[in-house]
C-alpha cells in the first residue's frame, strides 16, 4: 500500500485513501481503497474499493466537502508507458503475475489503455460513489477548498494526449461542489528548468486569503535536493509570484491550515536519516526553521504524508513505509499535538 491522503468529517471520522492490493512500488494491480476510523485513528475499518481499472490505480487524494460528501482523485499510466518504460520494474516488483498482466494489455479496450486523471464524488459518508469523471490535471493529495467554498485544484497536466500540454501546471476550479471543473489559469515553472524538475503540488489558503502552493522539486541530480519550492497567488490563483527555494531536504509537500491560523507542512526524507518530517508555517506564509521528525523510517521507499486536524485539536498524519521487518510497504500513521511555540 502506498501514497495515502486523509480527511476528517464534522463527526471526527477519519477517511484514509491509498493505493492498495499492490505487490510493489510499480505493479499493475493497485486499486484505490478507503479506510475509516471512528476512534481518532486508533483502529480502522477493512478497505473498501473506490476505483479499480485494469491498469494500476495510484496516487489517491481526498477532500471532505461537507454533509457527508467527499472527493477522491486518482490516476493511472497509459498501457504504453508500462510496456515501454516500466516493464522491467514491474517484473522486479510483481514477477510473472505482473508480466502476465502486461501481456494482456493489447486486448484491453482503448478506454482502459489510455490512462488518465480521474475523480469521484462519494456521498453518504463514503458509502455511495458517483460516476467517474476525467480531469486533465493531477496531484497526489488532490484539490483543496477555499474559504468561499470553491474547490481549487492545482495539478500537473499528464496523460492528456497533447504533447504541448503534458508537463504543465494548471489550475482548475469548481463552484458547484465538484460536479464539474473549469480551467482558471496556468502556473508557469521558473525559467531555466524543464517540466520533469517539478511534480506533485499542493496548496493551502492563508488567513489573509493568499494561496500558497508547494511543489516537489528535483533541482539537481543529488538526492539531497529532493526538495520543495513555493509560490503564492494574491488573486485567487490567476497569477503567481516568483518561485522560491525552501532549502528543505524532503518532498512531496502536504499543507494543512490549522484553526489557529498556522499551516502544517509535512514531507518525507529519502536520504538518511529517513523519516517523516514537518515544519510550521506562520499565518503570513513563512516556513519556520525548526524542523521536527514525526516518524523514523527504515529506507527510502517512504513518504507522501497527509495530515488532518481532529475535533480535539490533535493532528493525524498518515504516510507510507515498511512496518517492522516487512518487505512491502503499509499505510502507517502518527497522532501528535502542535506546539503553540512551533514544532510538535
Amino acid at each position: 500500500q502506498a501514497w495515502p491522503s486523509v480527511c476528517v468529517d464534522e463527526n471526527g471520522v477519519i477517511y484514509a485513501v491509498c493505493s492498495g492490493f499492490r505487490m510493489g512500488h510499480m505493479c499493475p494491480f493497485g486499486k484505490i481503497v478507503m479506510y475509516k476510523s471512528r476512534d481518532g485513528g486508533e483502529t480502522f475499518s477493512l478497505p473498501v474499493v473506490v476505483a479499480d481499472h485494469f491498469l494500476d490505480d495510484r496516487d489517491s487524494g481526498t477532500l471532505y466537502l461537507g454533509n457527508g460528501r467527499m472527493l477522491v482523485n486518482y490516476c493511472f499510466h497509459p498501457a504504453k508507458t508500462y510496456l515501454e518504460d516500466f516493464a522491467d520494474w514491474i517484473y522486479s516488483d510483481s514477477g510473472e503475475a505482473g508480466a502476465g498482466m502486461l501481456r494482456c494489455y493489447k486486448d484491453v479496450p482503448e478506454s482502459q489503455r489510455a490512462g488518465g486523471c480521474f475523480y469521484k464524488i462519494l456521498d453518504n459518508y463514503g458509502e455511495t460513489a458517483g460516476e467517474e469523471k476525467r480531469l486533465p490535471v493531477h496531484a497526489p493529495h488532490g484539490p483543496v477548498m477555499l474559504k468561499d467554498g470553491t474547490i481549487f485544484y492545482l495539478g500537473k497536466e499528464i496523460f492528456t494526449g497533447d504533447p504541448d500540454r503534458d508537463g504543465r501546471f494548471s489550475v482548475y476550479t469548481s463552484k458547484n461542489g465538484g460536479e464539474s471543473f473549469e480551467k482558471l489559469s496556468d502556473c508557469a515553472i521558473p525559467e531555466g528548468y524543464g517540466p520533469d524538475t517539478f511534480h506533485e503540488p499542493y496548496c493551502a489558503q492563508l488567513p489573509d486569503g493568499r494561496i500558497m502552493a508547494a511543489f516537489r522539486s528535483h533541482l539537481t541530480d543529488n538526492d539531497d535536493y529532493f526538495t520543495i519550492m513555493v509560490t503564492f497567488s494574491s488573486d485567487g490563483g490567476v497569477t503567481w509570484s516568483e518561485w522560491k527555494k525552501t532549502g528543505i531536504c524532503g518532498s512531496p509537500p502536504h499543507l494543512l491550515p490549522l484553526r489557529d491560523g498556522r499551516t502544517v507542512l509535512t514531507y518525507g526524507r529519502r536520504v538518511p536519516p529517513y523519516g517523516i518530517y514537518g515544519r510550521m508555517i506562520t499565518p503570513e506564509g513563512v516556513i519556520t526553521e525548526d524542523e521536527f521528525m514525526l516518524a523514523e523510517c527504515h529506507d527510502d521507499d517512504i513518504g507522501y504524508p497527509a495530515t488532518a486536524e481532529l475535533p480535539d485539536g490533535a493532528l493525524f498524519t498518515a504516510y507510507y513505509s515498511k512496518y517492522g521487518s516487512d518487505k512491502t510497504t503499509s499505510i502507517l500513521s502518527v497522532k501528535w499535538l502542535p506546539d503553540p511555540a512551533g514544532g510538535a
